[in-house]
């Protein structure tokens, strides 16, 4: 039987009248194409928007954090007996205090909320990507009024490298024979950080640790400590952050980059499969043209139908070298398609013309990705709508009756 069929087939595409390329066959391989083509864009979109956010706040941010509960700051006592016990477990690589304080960034009549981070960037490596992100000047804050900030704060200020800014912190007022004053700081900018993501390009500002720690008038206290995980532990950081809290009886409030973000990620992921859904109904139209395929095709052979009867050729066989010839010319849509998608996919990403609003979508720039699992999942729903829509018309060839056919014949 295999032979038989695959006769037949090789027949079907080395035939000198190529039925392949007639107009209800390539209305077939284009409307497969396009739909094939549109789900994987989809998915590609998603997937690369996944991953780039991902990354982008994982480099932004440390994977844990340990603060003190409510209002308080860690002081020195607690941060060294935190470095000892986080550097002796096996999932940590980096440790490091950190400052953050609100204020607001001044320039002439600018003003612009931002957030300021206290670091040691004297330090070869941090939990976060501070040296990495600084893609003008420099991120050394050698001087005592040396600063780093946000390229898109820079922006919105209209200041650039080499140019001062004041610091305004309400929050941190001194007590003064006039009342309340606000904390006020100039210092002048060294660097320009950007690492892609809106939300933190508009609001971070560095600077030294001791600078931050005189400006927020708590000297030797500490916001929070950062930690760093290997690449193998990062996605099970909410759990190290549970069992960590556990072993010190709950002193510090111990939170993980997933307590933050992980509702958004399964947020995306609940849309991403469901525009998967809702797109395979393209797939699903675009099959129908499967239907018309071969209704035509079992109308036009219904001579040779009825003579391979005749021969002896079960129902059986005849469905299989149908839909054989139908798979063939899908399973070459679904390539084409895929092709097509990744193509469109790859010319999404390297265009500059179209891009994201930074402020709705947290990142200014598509990406995108092309994971295998996903490939796979669009090429094996697309085939099997393609072979559970071409059933239909196959019936019609166990109604044909041999004497009927040769008799019109």
């Amino acid at each position: 039987m295999i032979k038989i069929v695959g006769f037949f087939l090789k027949k079907y595409i080395y035939s000198r009248r190529r039925e392949w390329l007639r107009y209800d066959s390539m209305f077939l391989i284009l409307g497969i194409v396009i739909s094939v083509a549109a789900v994987t864009v989809a998915l590609a979109l998603f997937e690369g928007y996944e991953a780039t956010l991902k990354q982008t706040i994982l480099d932004v941010n440390s994977h844990i954090y340990v603060f003190q509960p409510g209002h308080e700051n860690l002081s020195e006592e607690s941060v060294q007996e935190l470095s000892d016990f986080l550097l002796s477990q096996p999932q940590v690589t980096v440790v490091a205090p950190i400052i953050m304080s609100s204020a607001m960034a001044t320039k002439g009549t600018r003003i612009k909320g931002c957030l300021i981070r206290g670091v040691d960037w004297t330090r070869p490596e941090l939990p976060t990507r501070y040296h990495g992100f600084v893609t003008r000047g420099t991120s050394h804050l050698e001087q005592k009024n040396d600063t780093v900030i946000g390229a898109k704060l820079a922006s919105q200020l209209g200041v650039t490298v080499g140019d001062t800014i004041s610091l305004i912190s309400p929050l941190n007022s001194k007590v003064t024979p006039l009342g309340m004053s606000p904390t006020e700081f100039r210092c002048r900018i060294v660097g320009l950080y950007q690492s892609g993501m809106y939300e933190y390009d508009t609001k971070y500002v560095f600077l030294n640790i001791s600078v931050a720690a005189a400006f927020t008038l708590h000297p030797e206290e500490y916001s929070m400590m950062e930690v760093k995980l290997t690449d193998d532990a990062v996605d099970s950081a909410d759990f190290l952050a549970y069992r960590w809290s556990e072993e010190f009886g709950n002193q510090y409030q111990i939170s993980s980059w997933i307590d933050f973000n992980g509702n958004l990620f399964a947020l995306l992921n609940v849309e991403k499969w469901t525009v998967f859904i809702i797109l395979s109904f393209l797939v699903l139209v675009a099959a129908f043209n499967v239907v018309s395929s071969v209704s035509t095709t079992i109308l036009e052979k219904r001579r040779e139908i009825g003579i391979l009867k005749a021969c002896g050729a079960s129902n059986r066989l005849l469905k299989k070298i149908y839909l054989s010839k139908s798979l063939i010319v899908s399973v070459v849509s679904i390539i084409l398609g895929l092709l097509v998608g990744v193509g469109i996919g790859s010319f999404l990403e390297a265009q500059h013309f179209f891009l994201l609003k930074g402020d709705v979508y947290f990142l200014d720039k598509i990406n995108v990705a092309f994971p295998w699992q996903n490939l796979g999942i669009t090429s094996v729903v697309a085939l099997l709508i393609v072979y559970l829509t071409a059933q239909i018309p196959l019936r019609r060839i166990s109604q044909l009756e041999v004497t009927a056919i040769l008799r019109k014949e």
